[in-house]
């Protein structure tokens, strides 16, 4: 059960649904939205890779904590669920609230799921979390007045992504990317 939660906050899986949420965006006319979205993202996205690569390139941590970078999945997962969810629904009904809602649920449940498998402590999940919330967070309230989605049918092709990444454990090889550039970057050709 927790490797299928854990494929919900893979990159292979929120990335393409994040980008369903910008071109939806985009093709309604919302470019400031769809900008703002990306812009968002993208910083904490660089959040998390900068603290990735400061451990494994130069073992910049936190040893007390057991915190060796922010969790990507958890980060990914509390950022694009609970917007992906909130933009299914008409921006006025409570069925919209109740999107946003399981999509946090389900990002928490990612975390959790990142616990159990034991790939990462308390301190990178609660970080990912966090950070994630509040890129969704900040967004949505943003974009209050930018209306509902008319393109369900794109932004459904986004949920059907994080349903299938669940189902059929779609991954993405971006850890070991990370990896890789933290070794070129660092000048050696292995963790700090």
């Amino acid at each position: 059960m927790w490797l299928f939660l854990t494929n919900a906050g893979d990159s292979a899986v929120t990335l393409p649904a994040a980008l369903a949420i910008a071109l939806a965006q985009a093709a309604r006319g919302h470019l400031r939205s769809a900008g703002l979205w990306l812009l968002l993202l993208g910083a904490g996205g660089l959040l998390v890779l900068a603290s990735k690569l400061a451990f494994l390139g130069w073992g910049v941590g936190v040893p007390a904590l057991r915190f060796t970078g922010v969790s990507g999945h958890s980060y990914l997962a509390a950022a694009v669920l609970p917007v992906l969810g909130r933009q299914l629904w008409p921006r006025d009904s409570a069925r919209a609230l109740y999107g946003q809602l399981a999509g946090v649920l389900l990002a928490l449940l990612v975390g959790v799921s990142r616990l159990m498998i034991g790939v990462h402590s308390v301190s990178e999940v609660a970080s990912g979390l966090v950070l994630g919330l509040w890129v969704s967070a900040g967004y949505l309230k943003a974009c209050e007045g930018a209306g509902t989605l008319p393109m369900r049918r794109l932004i459904g092709a986004g949920g059907a992504l994080v349903l299938a990444g669940v189902l059929f454990g779609l991954q993405s090889p971006s850890h070991a990317l990370v990896v890789h550039l933290a070794h070129y970057l660092a000048g050696r050709g292995h963790d700090w």
